[in-house]
């Protein structure tokens, strides 16, 4: 039984049952002379279990409100898409047909401006128009891939991504960028590529930049359609070494191994040779060219065969060239005794 005893203005509570401890044990204070102290609250492991289900409770009320505003949203929006009517789509409609032929049109035109919107580039120009033909210019444009023909992706627990720098790479972007309009197009997004070739490229060879965003997708696949960078097709030339990514243009490309980190690779020196011996002072259509090549896996490794068998028969011809000249002096210092009569 509980009892209460008063003794110079101190009450002294005795609480044994469950009643008084959910009662007083709130607001349970400790009175003295001169001041007065708040105890720590005591919360049973029930009032505690009763909070958090209460929380928990509240947390799926909200959800349900939050999904039931969004699902009423797109609703509104979905409606508002087939009542509004913008130019385009008037344009197209024939007023004379039913209503829900209209809106069956409305929503097929809806559907193919959000693909368009998501699968190919806002724009038909992706670069700004060359310089007229008085100007001095490159006569070629070459159209590079960055990831593993420049840099190449490795990843680790200790360091996360990192892009390692081919070998020759500032040789060939200043080879190559003395004799040709240089543009990079690559599948990897701008915000990672911007980085990397401000630091691979700090004398700005790379004259024009396009990344991700400037793709296509068609049939699932990412494709680089280079009919939208504003050059004549007969003299761009593009480099890669993915042919998916190139489909559209097999007659453009240059497909070369892929560079997979290796750091004694000196494939971009000989690439630059390549380009500067075959294009530097041709005026030719870039798809004949690159057809002769079409038919070996690594071109580049074909060039360099081809150039070491070409200075092997010049060197050849130059020995033979010596010994007729070293012949002819013979001949020239055996008659020379002999007078000549006219």
């Amino acid at each position: 039984m509980n009892t209460c005893a008063c003794n110079y203005k101190l009450i002294i509570l005795t609480l044994n049952s469950k009643y008084c401890q959910n009662t007083f044990l709130s607001s349970h204070y400790n009175w003295s002379k001169y001041q007065r102290t708040i105890l720590p609250r005591y919360v049973s492991n029930g009032s505690a279990r009763t909070e958090k289900s209460r929380l928990t409770q509240l947390l799926v009320k909200s959800l349900k409100i939050a999904s039931m505003a969004f699902g009423v949203s797109l609703l509104a929006f979905g409606g508002y898409l087939l009542v509004f009517e913008d130019d385009d789509l008037v344009q197209k409609e024939n007023k004379n047909i039913p209503l829900i032929i209209k809106i069956y049109e409305r929503i097929c035109f809806r559907i193919e401006f959000y693909h368009k919107l998501f699968t190919i580039p806002a724009t038909n120009k992706l670069l700004p128009d060359s310089l007229p033909d008085y100007y001095d210019k490159p006569q070629y444009t070459l159209v590079l891939e960055i990831t593993d023909l420049l840099v190449h992706p490795e990843w680790s627990y200790s360091t996360g991504w990192r892009f390692k720098k081919r070998p020759n790479v500032d040789y060939f972007l200043e080879r190559v960028g003395k004799i040709f309009e240089v543009v990079v197009y690559t599948a990897e997004n701008g915000y990672i590529t911007s980085p990397i070739l401000d630091e691979i490229d700090p004398n700005g060879w790379i004259q024009y930049r396009l990344s991700r965003q400037c793709t296509e997708f068609r049939n699932g696949q990412l494709v680089k359609n280079i009919e939208r960078i504003n050059r004549d097709l007969s003299k761009v030339i593009l480099i890669d070494w993915n042919t998916s990514w190139t489909q559209l243009h097999p007659y453009n490309t240059l497909i070369i191994p892929r560079w997979n980190g290796d750091e004694n690779d000196n494939s971009l020196i000989d690439l630059a040779d390549f380009l500067k011996v075959v294009f530097a002072n041709e005026e030719k259509d870039v798809r004949e060219i690159l057809s002769e090549f079409k038919q070996y896996d690594d071109p580049i490794k074909a060039f360099r065969e081809n150039q070491r068998i070409l200075k092997e028969e010049t060197k050849v011809e130059e020995e033979k060239e010596k010994e007729i000249n070293n012949i002819e002096d013979n001949n020239k210092s055996w008659l020379s005794w002999i007078p000549w009569f006219y």
